[in-house]
């Protein structure tokens, strides 16, 4: 496998667009992130990097770094479907970090899954129109849908 150093990747970042990949989960991500990374979140990898990747084309994995496997793991599973230039950044979003370096937080961060619940209000559907109309000619059983 091989890996990328803080310097490294930010000297490619300085250079120009760079396929960087937070291989983290889409609420971690949000909360802050290597500017210029995409999400990819572990589980859904296959599609949303090998599926649209040329197999000579840089790829560049992280996660949040100190112990966290992740990209690792991502590296190894890109590799195996077939792409050649993986590069795992291993010391992660701590390490870019504690190199001084630019976090982003995505704008519409998911706040509500910070701290405790404040308040729970009950979801109300329109069982006509609700998933397509799933739940259309029966109501049995929709209390636990939601409605």
């Amino acid at each position: 496998m091989k890996t990328i150093t803080t310097q490294e990747l930010k000297s490619r970042l300085d250079q120009g667009p760079v396929a960087l990949f937070d291989v983290r989960g889409d609420v971690d991500y949000e909360r802050g992130h290597i500017a210029g990374a995409k999400t990819a979140p572990l589980g859904s990898l296959v599609f949303r990097v090998a599926g649209v990747m040329k197999p000579d084309s840089p790829v560049i994995v992280y996660c949040g770094g100190g112990g966290c496997t992740l990209a690792e793991q991502a590296a190894s599973r890109l590799e195996d479907l077939g792409l050649r230039n993986v590069y795992c950044y291993t010391d992660g979003l701590q390490g870019w970090r504690s190199a001084g370096l630019a976090v982003i937080e995505s704008p519409f961060a998911k706040k509500q899954t910070q701290g405790p619940v404040v308040d729970c209000r009950p979801l109300i559907i329109d069982r006509e129109r609700a998933y397509g109309g799933a739940f259309m000619h029966s109501t049995e059983n929709v209390e636990s849908a939601g409605g």
